[in-house]
């Protein structure tokens, strides 16, 4: 009886992490678009821009139905900064995966400032134009 209730129970939270297709997206790979390039891994990922960087934390999270979101550290590049000083910022990334394109936000979390939307194209590593 135990056996068939624990069994119960494991179906059943298996079927509440899938979507109507019957699975969770996958999306780690990369990821770019025109201001953006994204790289998720199962240990975290980076998000690297124009003029910045953010490197996520390894608890970044898709859910069934497509929504992300992550918690990073936000590093801005050029400008007055000699590279490597500049100091770091927490950050919160929220989006939505629809087929090959996650379009997201970057928050800057002590700032209260919010950078995007971005859309990216799984598969797809972009040359991005770098600040000085």
């Amino acid at each position: 009886m135990r056996l068939r209730i624990a069994v119960l129970a494991g179906v059943l939270l298996g079927c509440s992490s899938t979507t109507e297709s019957g699975v969770v997206p996958d999306i780690q790979g990369d990821w770019g678009g025109p201001d953006a390039n994204v790289t998720l891994t199962p240990t975290g990922g980076s998000v690297e821009y124009g003029c910045g960087l953010a490197v996520l934390d390894k608890y970044w999270r898709v859910s069934p139905s497509g929504i992300f979101t992550a918690t990073a550290k936000h590093f801005t590049e050029g400008g007055p900064v000699p590279p490597g000083v500049a100091p770091s910022h927490p950050a919160r990334i929220t989006g939505q995966v629809q087929g090959d394109l996650l379009t997201f936000t970057e928050t800057l979390t002590d700032l209260h400032q919010t950078l995007g939307p971005f859309t990216v194209e799984r598969g797809k590593v972009v040359q991005l134009l770098k600040c000085l």
